[in-house]
């Protein structure tokens, strides 16, 4: 059962990726069909899917001491609320992984390391949103754990396209492969 990839869907939920959400990031809902098209060829060629998200309880117990003054003004990615589900054209399979974070990093108190390594995955791929925080956390701790990490520049976000860019110098600089969907894809067999 070992996968040659792996590929990381982050945060694309309703508070963050969908217009009017409560933490919207700008240009997030853009990059949904971005995301489906590797998605899509992900489930024709069975390899595996981690959707991972946020969920803060409403008493705010488990929000990041950063965020507590911002959750106080607008509640985010609470449970049973429209927010914290899926982004339309996203939701998982039943057979795909769902890995709900407690901090920014998909690695931190999860056990996203513990399947990876028993399905003998080696490359990590990570979409979604936002670059700066969930993503670049994630792709650093991958890198630090010995993955592969690569992103998908053109399917992840962040608040600006000037905080884009400067994530992805960043990013490649650490030595992290930074690559469009399209090119992505025509690495993938078939």
């Amino acid at each position: 059962m070992h996968h040659a990839s792996a590929l990381l869907i982050i945060d694309m939920q309703h508070d963050f990726a969908v217009p009017g959400g409560a933490c919207e990031v700008p240009g997030a809902h853009a990059t949904i069909p971005a995301i489906r098209r590797v998605l899509l060829r992900y489930r024709e060629l069975d390899w595996p899917i981690f959707h991972i998200t946020r969920a803060y309880l409403a008493n705010s117990s488990t929000v990041e001491r950063s965020r507590l003054q911002a959750f106080a003004a607008r509640p985010m990615v609470v449970p049973g609320t429209q927010g914290c589900s899926f982004a339309p054209g996203l939701e998982p399979l039943g057979h795909e992984y769902h890995i709900v974070k407690p901090r920014f990093s998909a690695f931190m108190a999860t056990e996203l390391d513990l399947i990876l390594r028993r399905l003998g995955v080696r490359q990590v791929v990570v979409t979604g949103t936002q670059l700066p925080f969930c993503l670049r956390t994630t792709l650093f701790d991958g890198l630090c754990l010995d993955y592969d990490m690569l992103l998908l520049t053109d399917a992840t976000s962040s608040r600006t396209p000037e905080i884009h860019a400067a994530n992805i110098q960043d990013i490649t600089d650490v030595g992290i492969c930074c690559t469009t969907v399209d090119n992505y894809l025509t690495t993938l067999p078939g």
